[in-house]
């Protein structure tokens, strides 16, 4: 038998996630992400600069968009639409599949997983208090595409998002980079610079 005062008995089981204190169950998880969801209460009224790159670093596209939240009369969802204002024969295009509009209730959105999004029910949400998150896959899988936007605010005007997709064979398919202010555009805090 060992007599050191610095020995250890070896651990016999591995930490039980039920001996913690506070565990988060499935309800509780939907309803954080929901609560932090700022546009369910807040108006914003983001404008935007566009940019995608191709694996290579070339700049493939560059527009201008607004993504518009209104809150529900409710005050517990809020209607999105995405406008974007193309430099080529497409134009501004207001109505579809990538511009909604949307509308968000918790009942319909949110989910143990995050945020679940009308546009793309396979990506999910997940919001932290104060508006930045990531939209992603939650479940990437071999095979499969793969994407995430990263968003990050910087006071009640500025926002910007940075996205990657990733191909069904693992490579890097785009880079993108979304500059956001509620002042309008151009930005008095976002240059257009690619």
């Amino acid at each position: 038998a060992c007599t050191s005062a610095t020995h250890k008995p070896p651990r016999t089981r591995e930490h039980n996630v039920s001996d913690a204190p506070f565990r988060t169950t499935p309800v509780m998880a939907s309803a954080a992400h929901w609560k932090n969801w700022i546009y369910r209460t807040e108006r914003r009224h983001w404008h935007a600069f566009w940019c995608r790159w191709s694996p290579d670093g070339e700049i493939t596209t560059q527009f201008k968009a607004e993504r518009i939240f209104e809150p529900l009369e409710s005050g517990d969802g809020c209607r999105m639409q995405v406008v974007y204002h193309y430099g080529d024969e497409r134009g501004t295009v207001s109505e579809g599949p990538t511009s909604g509009p949307w509308t968000m209730t918790a009942e319909e959105c949110a989910t143990e997983a995050g945020i679940v999004h009308p546009s793309s029910k396979q990506m999910t949400t997940l919001v932290l208090p104060g508006g930045p998150g990531a939209w992603c896959f939650p479940d990437a899988k071999v095979g499969q595409p793969c994407a995430v936007e990263l968003f990050l605010h910087h006071g009640e005007s500025l926002r910007m998002s940075a996205g990657i997709i990733h191909a069904p064979d693992g490579s890097l398919k785009q880079l993108a980079l979304i500059r956001e202010d509620t002042r309008g555009w151009p930005s008095a805090g976002w240059s257009e610079s690619v």
